[in-house]
């Protein structure tokens, strides 16, 4: 059995188990992680437990129902610590957390959550981005950041929101996987590569910016009591207060841990909790199989693709701005230079539509359908901002198609649309790795990693090596929670503190394909 899927039981070999809490915007799950000892190390996943993660209208705002998923990770940690106990380990070793960015909580200076915590698909920051520039152009907040200029960014969020204004003093925001790790253990802090997709973080130093956050004017006060309270949350004049941010804490660094009482409960002991590389995207960037020589490029794939270079510095100039390219931080100092493009998402809407109509569609057989199709017919443009509603995807691609070759109109049937998406897709890849290169003044890299769901795609990976004229590596599929234990386990000593090791014991824990050009 693949170690992703779960291998052979641990033994009496100086094996440890480790939480991973991976949270996605539509679901999540706690993975426990075994780590074997060894030059290079072993690591093997075993899904503890899966949860929903639903949006909802609460306050008036689409906001995640964070209560339902705290009693979930919950259960989950109960359920890791026994599966440990298991498999001959005394329990688990320590917890790390990661999941999307740009979203928060905000918490009162006694632990109690003030308000939801808002979703990044709230229509709230309609507007906002460009009020904001009006005070620090866009030009000025990139060169600052480095951050590409998403209209949910949590700058922006932040300048809508109306709570600020009536903050009691000591408040603090916590980021998601922050918030989960106050829950955890009462500890206060932001992770750097989460902070860096906040849009207010400084490229040249993990410092928040002074400029950008007095250009985030949130409301004035409307509290009876602002004005004596010292309030944290500032005004329309003075912007964010600093203060309001917890202290920066990178990968590796312990938290703190789990508290006395809440470790009873559970049934996990006091163990500490480690900052994993908390931005679900970072995480999956560390597990990324690749060599020690040359430059690391890849593709996160899922719903949306990730693709982009590692690289040692940021890339902060305005033809990188004008390309809709982003530098998050990394793991080590490294910066995660990237696009974020159209994925399976349009594969999956289509279905979607397909099967409201009243049809049966498996993915696997419309994947080797569409690998049957003749190629080079129909193109569209997968990043078309008209893709990026759901609701009747096939029929909106259909229209949209270029036809490149044959006699039809537009792709008729499944199998052909697929066909028409994917080698999009691939095209699209291959524009953006040369936009990335180009942009970072290096050689298009000899392969290129296809990490996440998106890695089983057999079809589309062979499409992008066509494509490049490079080789594709895909996997591992459970990037991003091997990440999130990679780097618990490096912490704990059970992988070495020298470069590389992390990928090393990646490589030696997976079962990677390599997909060669064909094409000429």
């Amino acid at each position: 059995m693949s170690p992703e899927a779960g291998g052979a039981p641990a033994g009496g070999d100086g094996s440890i188990a480790v939480a991973a809490i991976d949270l996605g915007a539509t679901s999540g799950r706690v993975m426990l992680g075994i780590v074997h000892p060894g030059a290079p190390a072993r690591l093997e996943l075993h899904e503890a437990r899966r949860f929903p993660n639903v949006l909802g209208e609460r306050e008036g705002h689409l906001s995640w129902d964070v209560d339902a998923l705290w009693e979930h990770i919950r259960a989950g940690l109960v359920a890791a610590g026994e599966l440990a106990r298991q498999m001959d380990l005394e329990g688990i070793s320590s917890i790390g957390i990661d999941s999307w960015a740009v979203d928060y909580a905000l918490v009162g200076p006694d632990g109690t959550r003030i308000g939801e915590v808002i979703a990044y698909r709230d229509a709230r920051t309609d507007g906002v981005a460009d009020s904001v520039a009006r005070t620090v152009p866009r030009e000025r907040q990139f060169a600052l950041t480095g951050i590409a200029q998403q209209p949910f960014n949590t700058l922006y969020q932040l300048a809508a929101d109306d709570r600020l204004a009536g903050l009691p003093e000591g408040s603090h925001l916590l980021m998601v996987p922050d918030l989960v790790a106050f829950l955890l253990t009462g500890q206060r802090c932001t992770e750097i590569t989460n902070a860096s997709s906040t849009g207010m973080l400084e490229a040249a130093a993990p410092v928040w910016s002074p400029e950008l956050l007095a250009a985030a004017r949130v409301p004035e006060r409307t509290a009876p009591d602002a004005a004596a309270s010292g309030n944290a949350g500032g005004s329309g004049a003075a912007g964010i207060d600093p203060s309001v941010l917890a202290p920066l804490v990178a990968p590796g660094e312990q938290i703190g841990t789990v508290l006395p009482d809440l470790a009873a409960e559970l049934g996990i002991g006091e163990v500490p909790v480690i900052a994993a590389a908390s931005h679900d995207t970072a995480s999956a960037v560390v597990a990324v199989p690749a060599p020690e020589d040359g430059p690391v490029a890849y593709i996160s794939s899922g719903t949306w693709s990730l693709i982009g270079l590692e690289l040692s510095a940021p890339i902060t100039t305005e033809a990188a701005r004008e390309a809709g390219f982003t530098s998050e931080r990394g793991v080590d100092g490294t910066f995660r230079f990237l696009k974020n493009v159209a994925g399976m998402w349009l594969v999956s809407e289509s279905i979607r539509q397909w099967e409201e109509d009243g049809a049966h569609v498996e993915l696997d057989g419309l994947l080797a359908a569409a690998a049957a199709v003749p190629g080079g017919q129909f193109r569209i443009d997968p990043t078309d901002p008209q893709f990026l509603a759901p609701g009747r995807m096939a029929d909106r691609v259909a229209a949209a198609a270029e036809v490149l070759s044959g006699d039809q109109e537009f792709p008729r049937t499944p199998a052909q649309l697929v066909r028409c998406i994917l080698e999009s897709l691939a095209q699209t890849y291959r524009d953006e790795l040369h936009a990335a290169c180009r942009l970072a003044r290096q050689p298009l890299p000899e392969r290129l990693h296809v990490v996440g769901g998106g890695s089983r795609n057999a079809l589309l990976n062979q499409l992008t090596a066509d494509a490049l004229g490079i080789e594709m590596i895909a996997g591992p599929m459970e990037a991003t929670a091997l990440g999130n234990v990679a780097v618990q386990a490096r912490a704990l000593g059970a992988i070495a503190d020298v470069p590389g090791a992390m990928r090393a014991a990646v490589r030696a824990s997976v079962t990677l394909e390599t997909f060669a050009p064909t094409l000429p």
